[in-house]
């Protein structure tokens, strides 16, 4: 038998029904909103600092073709070289005089040896008549040495230091250079005596010349000497200090000396187009003295510090294409880097959108500049070259940033800022010394102009 009986009607103090209990899916759901906003928000604070990790991991990537580029140079360099090399083949090398020296010979214990007897006093009075050569789209410098050198033979006091058993009838002068194929001599005198210079046994690039006997006593006087001659050489010009009191005069037409060697100059005179060095240097700033034998092996020594104690000019050509490209491509990376900081100052200041492929075209060209510079350089020289391809490079980016921006005043903008890049990375190259400062200034500005453009980023996301 069923029940049929009614549930109990409420009373008066019944609540309503409860209602359902909502199912987690549901929760989720109801919460949604609050999360995706706080999604949102986060997202909004990564996306600069993703945007310029990107930029700066693209950045780096540009140093990949910047590499066979700097191979390219290098190898050009050395062809260079090599065809430096074989034009001063024929010409003559880079040289050093050194000498007149006084060969005394003289008997020892061992037999026979000889002693090396500097001057007390030379004077060198030099001019250069530089030129450059070109083979092909190749060059190279090389000068003719017109020089007179005077000074006195004399032996110490008392013959201090001077080897017992000398044999005064069968003195030599000795003058050797770093390549005597191109000499000429004019005149050659001892005491007022004309001597004639032949190939020295011991070595190609030195000359001696039979002087016969001189009076000892002769000599304790002083004994002058003059050579007058003319020498071919090529990049640089050296002189020993020979003398107890060595003074080197010397003038050339050519508007970048490098100075080099142990001594400098204590007088000089660099114009557009002149130099003229005046060089002085004592038996106490040398270091060593004048007389040596062979009998003790002092001689050896002695000739060998005289050697590296040369002195002189090196013709120098302040920037030659591929030195320039060299060190350009050290400033290769920041030319990148300054062109995405504009591109991206765009996109924060002006609400522009510039597309990743729009970076990556942009940089490409910047990255090409080197390349260009190198190929005009070798046909035209490292300054039209330069400006050349800063022009063209300039213009293209300019109006691919019209375009991508369509904002004219970007691409003004763009365009003079790379344009004073440019500009300045070239006085740079130009100031050798200078370059490291100069560098150094330049990514301190642009990293202080980037922490100016953005001190105000996380204020703006907030709000």
């Amino acid at each position: 038998m069923s029940d049929t009986s009614a549930p109990p009607p409420a009373g008066p103090w019944a609540g309503p029904p409860p209602s359902p209990r909502p199912s987690p899916l549901e929760q989720v759901m109801a919460g949604w909103p609050a999360v995706r906003d706080r999604l949102m928000a986060f997202a909004a604070r990564l996306r600069l600092p993703l945007k310029m990790a990107g930029l700066a991991i693209l950045a780096l990537m540009y140093a990949l073709p910047l590499a066979p580029i700097e191979g390219v140079a290098g190898e050009r360099a050395r062809l260079l070289d090599q065809t430096r090399h074989e034009i001063t083949s024929s010409w003559g090398g880079p040289q050093t005089l050194t000498g007149p020296l006084l060969l005394i010979p003289h008997d020892s214990a061992r037999g026979k040896d000889e002693a090396v007897l500097l001057p007390d006093r030379l004077e060198i009075e030099a001019a250069l008549a530089p030129q450059v050569r070109y083979r092909g789209m190749f060059e190279a410098v090389v000068y003719t040495l017109d020089a007179t050198l005077r000074g006195r033979f004399r032996t110490p006091p008392g013959g201090a230091g001077m080897p017992f058993n000398l044999r005064w009838q069968d003195l030599k002068l000795r003058l050797s250079a770093g390549d005597l194929r191109g000499i000429r001599l004019d005149t050659v005198l001892v005491d007022g005596k004309a001597v004639i210079f032949e190939p020295a046994a011991q070595g190609e690039n030195t000359i001696d010349a039979v002087v016969g006997a001189i009076d000892p006593a002769r000599l304790a006087e002083g004994v002058p000497f003059e050579i007058r001659l003319r020498l071919n050489g090529s990049e640089r010009i050296g002189f020993a200090p020979a003398g107890t009191q060595t003074e080197v005069k010397l003038a050339a037409p050519w508007p970048d000396p490098g100075f080099y060697g142990r001594f400098r100059p204590v007088e000089q005179r660099i114009g557009d187009t002149q130099f003229d060095a005046h060089w002085q240097v004592s038996i106490l700033s040398r270091g060593f003295g004048a007389i040596a034998t062979s009998a003790d092996e002092s001689r050896p020594k002695l000739l060998r510090r005289l050697v590296e104690s040369a002195f002189g000019v090196q013709l120098v050509q302040p920037v030659t294409p591929y030195r320039g490209v060299d060190r350009m491509l050290k400033y290769g990376l920041l030319t990148i880097g300054c062109t995405f900081a504009l591109y991206l100052a765009f996109e924060i200041a002006g609400r522009a959108a510039v597309h990743p492929i729009q970076y990556v075209l942009c940089g490409a060209a910047m990255a090409l500049f080197p390349l260009l510079l190198l190929s005009a350089g070798e046909h035209i020289g490292f300054t039209p070259a330069y400006a050349v391809a800063a022009a063209v490079v300039v213009i293209q980016t300019s109006l691919y940033t019209w375009r991508a921006t369509r904002r004219p005043v970007f691409a003004a903008v763009f365009g003079g800022a790379i344009g004073a890049l440019f500009a300045y990375l070239y006085l740079l190259l130009q100031a050798e010394s200078w370059s490291l400062l100069g560098g150094s200034l330049a990514l301190f500005a642009i990293l202080s102009a980037l922490m100016y453009a953005t001190r105000n980023i996380g204020r703006r996301v907030d709000g």
